[in-house]
């Protein structure tokens, strides 16, 4: 009886397995740019590796195991220890490969005039993936097979029962790793000690198996029977056909299901947010599944034997679990979670929050996509010396189909097709996928009356085709774009909004919305930009306070395009001749003509040169003091992958690429994250910047700012004189509330000696320790900004110029009686306090302060301050 010490053993294994995957994918992220691109890479050589190792493994067990139990469990040992060591390599080459990624990547122009990456910058990022990670990855496929081989031993009649148990309780072990990696070892450890931990849980079970095979002795050394070995001789044309014939199936399976996984993660976030806990539950959702689907797959093979109509069967009931949640619920799906009242207890209150749609849409399609495997091996599986090779060939074709669906369903099907009628040739491709399973059960009559009753009916097999095709009917008469209606049924959405466009592309599904007073781009679900007064305030204000205070400002770079707002404004800067957008995709470029009217064709000038890439990368590949000045506003910072633009050595990257005198601006939206994260993205600029700034964009959308040179500080005397020979731009900043002298002095909240005080014992985001991706989701959660980071006593340091020793000068009179109120505005807990969002919630502005503040000048000329400061009236 096989020990069950060896089923502990290969779900640790799992465990280590998941927590290198999930690193791997946001370090090359980090490395290379967080590109699909990049993902691809990983996820391709991930499984292929797993695949290649499973099948050549599996055949070289089944030569040189095939009489001593000990061997495979042995060698699975060896193995286990090896990945460990490749593991801890991996860990230290990766950060070091950053300059290669720059050195190795080049531009050419695009047929749309935009500069891309070329084919042999991508090339890099493949052939790096493949290097690094196909010798561990061919380790952790052969450590399948070698264990197939000691379980299976000469009991073929438990093929589907063991081959099931063990593939699922290594599965399970993956579900833990997808949760804890992101739950528990990176927040709490960071990303290097993550994998230091997955090291060790190799280890664990090499030495573990290692001992084992040591205990069993001469008990597991005795030649086993060889008479199967010739049973085989006369069968060879039949048994071939028959893996043949099952290794097709697991192949369109292995890709129909991939292609469902792709949608369900876009359709997911579109809903629940990209935040990293929605991913890794998600992954562990599924994982889950199969692991479950595995063990109750070989149960049921067990009880009931035939494999191949259960297979017909649970493929058939895939197809519809898969579809029915998307199709039934549609966003209401969404409305329901977030009815729902969270936990105080972080975790448990993600997981409640957002766990009980994930399981919905994909628990019974994961489910049943787990019992695949067994099913296929109990239809192959009749001799004991092809037992390692044929679950290898087997697995193999399955991983080569889950890499075939993941880069067909997101490079081809989404951009061209969008999400619904991608999921509508990948159901068809369901129903193909049955055809080669039916054929070779058919030849299984060639092998004798034993097997007769294995055969499936054409009546069976015509019923499972005519239910997936009744599945894709009724998803064909699906009204168009029912899963991106989400968009509009989101709390909070405006009534009367109009849907202006829709796109789909590799990134991101993207809705163009016309709402009352302005336009609207959301990706995947989410608001990521807009043409109304809050967002264009705050994100003109990004170029225009670092442009009008620089010495000669010529180069600027913007990172993140959304609708154009902040590449406009700084193209109203006369002295610079060098406009530079990244953006990694080239959907949202495309929506760009939508906002016109806001943005005035910017992409069309002669001096703006667009370059389609990740923001880091591009940094990478420019040479030091590039650029006068840096600036960006990515998508939610909670968002996953966002970090990599708030880290310290991000930071020290850009600041590299800055001329003398250069700045930089950050978005900090305090109210997406928590107090504790604030603090520490604002420490993390500090590190590098030590004299920054922090300014109000506008109410919480706060705006960070530093320089290569001396503190950032307003110029009123070159200010003046800017405006004065610029209308145009005097124009927008009186539209946006800011015309004035005083308007952009009063936009001081605090400075370097404050933020120091307020972030001095606090740990910056690093690479290492990406902290902001593991905040509460403040959009559910509610949070509360920090006080300390609004003190703006040094706002004489800010603009020495607008005082005459200790009182302003004449044209700013109002200044500090402006910026005191401004103060206990943004200590008023109205402000400070923001409140988690549902659907019978609607967000509500900090309360005005009305009195004193409405009786100046300066708050009367200013729609911004009027509105603050509740003055609409006149005061």
């Amino acid at each position: 009886m096989t020990s069950w010490v060896v089923y502990i053993l290969f779900l640790i294994s799992g465990v280590s397995g998941l927590v290198y995957q999930v690193i791997w994918v946001r370090e090359f992220g980090s490395v290379f740019g967080n590109t699909v691109h990049s993902a691809s890479a990983v996820t391709a050589v991930f499984m292929c590796g797993l695949g290649v190792g499973s099948f050549v493994v599996g055949r070289f067990s089944d030569r040189r195991h095939r009489n001593d139990l000990r061997q495979p469990l042995r060698a699975y040992g060896v193995f286990e220890i090896g990945i460990g060591l490749l593991g801890l390599g991996v860990a230290l080459a990766l950060p070091e490969l950053e300059g290669l990624s720059a050195h190795f990547s080049q531009y050419e122009l695009g047929r749309e005039g935009w500069f891309e990456l070329t084919a042999a910058s991508h090339l890099f990022r493949y052939a790096a993936a493949l290097l690094l990670l196909a010798p561990i990855t061919f380790l952790m496929g052969g450590t399948l097979t070698l264990l197939i081989r000691y379980v299976v031993a000469d009991d073929l009649g438990a093929t589907g029962w063991r081959v099931g148990a063990l593939y699922g309780v290594n599965t399970l072990g993956a579900a833990l790793g997808a949760f804890a990696t992101d739950f528990a070892l990176i927040p709490n450890l960071g990303i290097l000690k993550a994998e230091l931990v997955a090291v060790a849980l190799n280890g664990i079970a090499g030495v573990g198996a290692l001992l084992l095979a040591a205990r069993r002795g001469e008990a597991g050394s005795a030649a086993l029977a060889e008479t199967e070995e010739d049973v085989d001789a006369p069968r060879d044309a039949a048994a071939d056909h028959r893996v043949a014939g099952t290794a097709a199936t697991l192949f369109a399976t292995g890709f129909v299901a991939m292609g469902f996984e792709i949608v369900w993660f876009r359709y997911l976030i579109s809903g629940l947010g990209a935040q990293r806990s929605i991913f890794s539950l998600l992954m562990g959702v599924i994982l889950v599944g199969i692991a479950l689907g595995s063990i109750l797959g070989g149960h049921l093979v067990r009880r009931h034997g035939k494999p191949v109509p259960l297979f017909l069967g649970a493929q058939t009931s895939f197809i519809f679990v898969a579809l029915a949640p998307m199709a039934a619920f549609g966003s209401d799906l969404f409305r329901v979670v977030l009815e729902g009242t969270p936990s105080s207890l972080r975790v448990v209150a993600e997981i409640a929050l957002s766990l009980p749609a994930i399981t919905a849409v994909v628990g019974l399609g994961a489910l049943l996509m787990g019992c695949t495997f067994p099913f296929a091996n109990a239809h192959v599986q009749r001799v004991r010396a092809s037992v390692g090779g044929r679950a290898g060939a087997l697995y193999l074709a399955n991983t080569f189909g889950n890499v075939a669906g993941s880069l067909v369903t997101g490079f081809l099907l989404l951009p061209t097709l969008g999400q619904q009628r991608s999921l509508a040739v990948l159901t068809g491709c369901g129903a193909i996928a049955l055809v080669p399973l039916y054929l070779s059960s058919r030849s299984r009559k060639e092998a004798g009356p034993a097997e007769e009753g294995e055969a499936v009916s054409p009546r069976f097999f015509a019923a499972c085709i005519a239910g997936i095709l009744l599945c894709l009917g009724g998803w064909l008469a699906l009204p168009e774009h029912h899963l991106l209606n989400a968009v509009r049924q989101q709390p909070g959405s405006e009534t009367g909004q109009r849907v202006v466009a829709i796109s789909e592309g590799i990134n991101e599904s993207i809705v163009v919305l016309e709402r009352i007073g302005e336009r609207a781009l959301y990706t995947n679900g989410h608001s990521m930009s807009a043409t109304g007064f809050a967002a264009q305030r705050y994100m003109r204000l990004f170029a225009h306070f670092p442009l009008l205070n620089a010495e000669d400002p010529r180069s600027v770079l913007v990172i993140c395009f959304g609708v154009g707002t902040t590449l406009h404004a700084a193209s109203l800067h006369p002295s610079v001749e060098r406009l530079d957008v990244v953006d990694l995709s080239k959907n949202v470029l495309r929506q760009a003509h939508y906002f016109s009217e806001t943005n005035r064709d910017v992409l069309e000038m002669d001096r703006v040169s667009v370059h389609v890439n990740d923001g880091r990368q591009h940094l990478r590949m420019q040479p030091p003091a590039s650029y006068d000045l840096i600036t960006l506003e990515p998508p939610p910072i909670a968002h996953a992958g966002v970090a990599s633009l708030y880290t310290t050595e991000f930071y020290s990257l850009a600041r590299s690429r800055l001329g003398e005198g250069g700045f930089m601006t950050q978005w900090l939206p305090a109210y997406q994250v928590s107090t504790e994260v604030n603090l520490s993205i604002i420490r993390s600029f500090l590190e590098v910047f030590p004299n920054a700034a922090l300014l109000s964009g506008f109410k919480r959308e706060l705006i960070l700012v530093g320089s290569t040179g001396p503190a950032p500080q307003l110029d009123p005397a070159r200010i003046r004189e800017r405006l004065d020979r610029n209308p145009a731009l005097r124009e927008e900043l009186e539209a946006m509330g800011a015309g004035s002298l005083t308007a952009l002095a009063a936009a001081f909240v605090a400075g370097p000696l404050a933020l120091e005080q307020a972030t001095r014992d606090v740990r910056p985001v690093t690479d290492d320790l990406p902290l902001m991706e593991y905040s509460p989701d403040a959009i559910h959660f509610g949070t509360r900004l920090p006080r300390a980071i609004f003190d703006s006593w040094e706002l004489r340091t800010w603009c020495p110029g607008c005082f005459d020793g200790r009182r302003p000068i004449a044209d700013l009179a109002e200044l500090t009686d402006l910026v005191a109120a401004l103060r206990s505005y943004h200590q008023s807990d109205g402000f400070l306090d923001f409140p988690r969002l549902g659907t019978n919630t609607r967000y509500e502005p900090p309360p005005p302060l009305p009195g004193t503040p409405c009786r100046l000048q300066s708050v009367r000329d200013s729609r911004y301050f009027t509105e603050i400061f509740g003055c609409q009236d006149g005061g």
